[in-house]
């Protein structure tokens, strides 16, 4: 490793340690590169350049409009018929609510892609429910950080957009590949419910909800559940590319906003346009410079470095699953589910498809890892937005997270040694 290399990497961690802005410790060691090495001085007008062509990918139109789908969803009301939805189906369970939490999720994961918005627009509703019914609300809080990571595994999925983007593997056998880890993350976390359950006396629904009320429920929760039916279903079949079905999205929100719940004024989608772009310009800032760290790790052979340490080291693919899942998770405790992807899915790609691994595997294990960073502490974004909602103290939370935290690592470690699991829908729908 070169010095200048070094130097890009120890800034970059040092100001993530200390607790500076992620863009701004991303754009300062990516400029520290050009200010080490003498001979790169002359060559700082790359840096803006490389700015523009790191967000310049038609693919990455999918992330404003899938949010701002989810946030009129949110405007309208949706995401309570979800919830009520939910409830019918497992409230009458012992510990029916903390159900309701996780499969109200996997719902939601099939609409916004970010498992930010699931907290933003779920977290109150959930934790309002659970702590009015006995749940303490570091539980509900832990519960409801833990299971949006589902959000963006299910499709659509926005790491699974920004992954395709820097890979070029299919973005619909990425979205087909995660469906089923996704629901297997809910199932397992559904598991610790119960388990929970039985040794907290967890209080469930006693009040029956009649059979006119119960189809009510259904009707309303229609629009909802249809939406990832009409996403999913026109990019498999080929009628719309991903970049078309988010902005399908966006139309099919606002038609049943007006014309179904008659709900959505012009007010509320000035409001969901103010959040979206105020959460999407993050993200863009921080694939732009993010891509200037990405070149340097090019230009200085990073990934051919990596590849000799695997060959001089004999490393079976299994063990470097491993070692990989181990970086990730690692990594995730300090940096962004953005970063991670847009620094090490190019130089990891190419290597793990030398070894016979397919592209839409890596990606949806990656994805995995990345999002388990945001339930991981210190630098777990879902778990202080979670934290805010409920009103607790974040020590207090992170301690109820574990049980959901391990499990949730017990697929991801069981989807990587086990492809069929993440493979078998995407060579069904025949991407593979």
């Amino acid at each position: 490793m070169s010095f200048a290399l070094f130097t890009v990497v120890f800034v970059l961690l040092f100001l993530l340690i200390l607790g500076s802005p992620v863009v701004f410790a991303i754009g300062a060691s990516g400029l520290s590169y050009f200010i080490v090495k003498p001979e790169m001085i002359s060559l700082i007008s790359i840096i803006p350049h490389r700015f523009f062509t790191g967000m310049d990918s038609f693919i990455f139109l999918c992330i404003p409009f899938f949010m701002l789908a989810g946030e009129l969803m949110s405007q309208v009301g949706m995401m309570d018929q979800l919830v009520r939805f939910a409830q019918l189906v497992v409230g009458r369970l012992e510990g029916g609510l903390a159900y309701t939490n996780v499969l109200a999720s996997m719902l939601f994961g099939g609409i916004s892609g970010s498992a930010l918005a699931d907290v933003a627009a779920l977290g109150p509703v959930e934790i309002g429910l659970m702590t009015k019914d006995g749940y303490s609300p570091e539980f509900s809080a832990a519960l409801t950080a833990t299971s949006s990571i589902q959000g963006p595994i299910i499709p659509p999925s926005i790491p699974m957009v920004i992954f395709s983007s820097l890979t070029y593997a299919s973005i619909g056998g990425l979205f087909l590949g995660g469906l089923i880890p996704g629901i297997l993350i809910g199932i397992g976390q559904m598991i610790v419910v119960y388990i929970m359950s039985k040794k907290g006396n967890f209080p469930k629904r006693t009040e029956k909800i009649g059979f006119k009320e119960s189809i009510n429920i259904c009707k309303t929760a229609i629009p909802a559940l249809l939406m990832p039916l009409i996403i999913i279903g026109g990019i498999i079949t080929g009628v719309v590319t991903a970049t078309e079905a988010s902005v399908l999205s966006v139309f099919y929100t606002a038609i049943v906003g007006i014309f179904y719940y008659k709900k959505l004024t012009a007010s509320m989608v000035l409001d969901a346009l103010k959040k979206t772009v105020k959460l999407t310009s993050s993200i863009y800032l921080i694939i732009a410079f993010t891509s200037i760290i990405g070149w340097i790790f090019a230009i200085e052979r990073v990934p051919t470095i990596i590849q000799g340490i695997v060959e001089d080291n004999n490393l079976s693919v299994y063990q470097l699953f491993f070692f990989v899942n181990i970086f990730f998770l690692f990594n995730g405790m300090w940096i962004s589910d953005v970063v991670q992807l847009v620094l090490f899915a190019p130089i990891f790609t190419p290597i793990f498809a030398s070894l016979g691994i397919h592209p839409i595997h890596f990606g949806v294990v990656m994805v995995v890892n990345v999002m388990l960073g945001m339930i991981t502490p210190p630098y777990g974004t879902a778990l202080y937005l979670a934290a805010e909602i409920g009103g607790v103290q974040l020590k207090d939370l992170v301690r109820e997270t574990i049980p959901f935290t391990i499990v949730s690592i017990l697929v991801l470690f069981l989807i990587t040694y086990f492809p069929p699991i993440i493979l078998f829908v995407p060579r069904l729908f025949g991407f593979l």
